[in-house]
């Protein structure tokens, strides 16, 4: 039995919501319906607080897209859009170690060739050559229809979260 999108977009809700702070859907936007951020950073001292060796921090922006087919025209515009607004908000510094832009696609039915464009997207970004850090995207799309997942090699670690999710359903 087929899930509807709003069930699915719920069940992410609920999971992505415990450990990542939801934003506000940005402008321009039709196809997004959810923004999520997570912030992480890990610390060494010695001996006291005041004596800090190194500091690294972890960024991941997901931007979730509910659409009805999922297209590679759309796909490609949805990519492009989830990456301008998740480099608006990497702000790379010698603290700064990596940053992820999720792109994640619920859709009620998923052409060959997007599941294709999935697959094959890539963006690697570095920053001065790695010493201000890293910036991955990740891409993500269920069809809700067949219960099939594409994910990018990026983003590999998705596929088993959106099919637990998809079980919850």
């Amino acid at each position: 039995m087929p899930v509807s999108r709003s069930v699915m977009l719920a069940k992410l809700n609920d999971a992505y919501t415990v450990y990542f702070d939801k934003r506000p859907v940005e402008e321009g936007a039709p196809l997004l319906a959810a923004c999520y951020a997570f912030h992480s950073s890990d610390e060494c001292f010695v001996l006291s607080r005041k004596i800090r060796l190194w500091r690294a921090e972890t960024h991941e922006f997901v931007y979730v897209f509910s659409v009805p087919e999922l297209s590679a025209d759309v796909y490609d515009t949805c990519r492009g859009k989830a990456l301008e607004l998740g480099m608006g908000h990497v702000h790379p510094h010698i603290e700064h170690r990596s940053s992820f832009i999720t792109a994640l696609f619920v859709c009620d039915s998923m052409t060959e060739e997007a599941a294709r464009a999935v697959r094959r997207s890539r963006h690697h970004k570095d920053f001065l050559l790695s010493l201000h850090g890293w910036m991955d995207f990740r891409a993500a799309a269920v069809d809700l229809a067949t219960g099939a997942v594409a994910v990018n090699g990026a983003g590999r670690d998705l596929e088993k979260f959106i099919r637990g999710n998809l079980e919850k359903c």
